[in-house]
């Protein structure tokens, strides 16, 4: 199917109307939204160069000159910490002729390009460039690193490619609503970390982490034995702002066999209003998706890497005392705990992709039509709304 109407729209209008209804009244997007290419740039230009997308944790560049690399669509990126402790974001491209300047993670005190030498500072100004004595009209100051908006919010990075971006504080502000500035997600270390290339498009993979609906046949020997399905409450109205929030109303639930904490419980979650005490599933649109607990925090991003691919960091986090000791590994039982924690966690996980890819076979089938949601599906809705409204309409921004 072709990714444009001959109105503009990326899909018929009349499928946006149906997304938009009442979840039990509406259809889900067509089945061409999860593979056609056009609909992919679309989604691209029009959301992740204007969303504020995490990229990290402040932890991974903890002093001066540390760095990763990341990508977001085509857009290269480092994240650094400069001399000033500030953290910063630049493009990963040389202005002279645009080779990349580092690849994976590290640490240095100036970015040299690897092809023909050109050398800029953490801040990005550039520094020397060999054999330009003899170029007409040429100022250094006027070659800068392309620099990209970095904010950091609860220990997460974010990154915006548009600067003209609202702040993220007034993106998340109401997460207090349900208790997100209670679980002290900033002072987090990270234990465990795993990357997926999944062969599913992005939104299919958001969407199974928004929705509770797959829990008792995709998670029968993990999630639902601790948080049967009828336990998982929707939060549809709790906010205007780009994010939603399920909870699965287990008081003290983590990631142990049990589902009862092991770890050092975080105390201020003590006296949480009873709808919200049990695991928050929180999804920040379009791809940050957490799943915060009374003494751990798993969060992934899904980095969409082509219209029936995405590429998807995970990250297990414990409390920093925990963390510390866990790294020296001089106590067996606590090691024995983390490694439960980690075992749970991947288990989770394994369940997730496989059933994402299963579910991208069947939208890749030309002779597909939309389907229906069912009332443990309400958030995934509003999350297909959201993208319609940004990324379908010949307006959309």
């Amino acid at each position: 199917m072709s990714s444009l109407t001959q109105n503009g729209y990326a899909v018929a209008p009349e499928a946006i109307d149906a997304v938009s209804r009442p979840t039990i009244e509406a259809t889900t997007l067509p089945p061409h939204c999860y593979s056609d290419p056009g609909i992919y740039l679309r989604e691209t230009e029009r959301i992740f160069w204007h969303s504020w997308i995490c990229v990290g944790r402040v932890e991974d560049v903890p002093e001066s000159g540390d760095f990763i690399t990341t990508t977001i669509g085509d857009e290269p990126l480092i994240i650094v910490r400069d001399g000033n402790d500030d953290v910063r974001a630049h493009l990963n491209v040389c202005r002279h002729r645009r080779c990349a300047l580092v690849e994976g993670t590290g640490s240095v005190n100036s970015f040299k390009c690897p092809y023909h030498g050109w050398m800029y500072g953490l801040d990005g100004t550039l520094r020397a460039t060999p054999a330009f004595k003899e170029t007409l009209n040429f100022d250094k100051a006027d070659y800068p690193l392309m620099s990209v908006n970095v904010e950091l919010w609860n220990g997460f990075v974010f990154v915006n490619l548009d600067d003209d971006a609202p702040s993220v504080a007034s993106q998340l502000g109401e997460t207090t609503k349900w208790g997100g500035d209670r679980y002290r997600m900033d002072r987090m270390v990270t234990s465990h970390r795993w990357e997926y290339h999944v062969d599913c498009n992005w939104k299919a993979y958001v969407e199974n982490f928004i929705e509770s609906y797959h829990v008792p046949w995709v998670h029968p020997e993990t999630f639902e034995l601790l948080t049967p399905l009828k336990r998982w409450v929707e939060f549809p109205e709790i906010t205007a702002q780009p994010w939603a929030v399920q909870v699965g109303q287990t008081p003290g639930l983590t990631w142990s066999d049990n589902g009862e904490a092991l770890l050092p419980v975080t105390p201020e979650l003590e006296g949480l209003p009873v709808e919200f005490d049990g695991m928050p599933v929180w999804l920040v649109f379009p791809t940050l998706m957490v799943l915060p607990s009374v003494d751990a925090l798993v969060y992934y991003v899904a980095f969409p890497a082509g219209p029936q691919r995405c590429r998807v960091i995970v990250r297990l986090c414990i409390p920093p005392e925990s963390a510390e000791a866990y790294a020296a590994g001089e106590d067996p039982e606590l090691v024995s705990v983390v490694e439960t924690y980690e075992r749970n966690v991947k288990a989770f996980l394994d369940e997730d992709n496989r059933i994402c890819r299963m579910q991208q076979v069947g939208l890749s089938s030309r002779r597909g039509a939309p389907g229906r949601f069912c009332v443990h599906e309400g958030l995934t809705r509003i999350f297909d709304q959201w993208v319609a409204d940004r990324a379908y309409g010949p307006d959309a921004e």
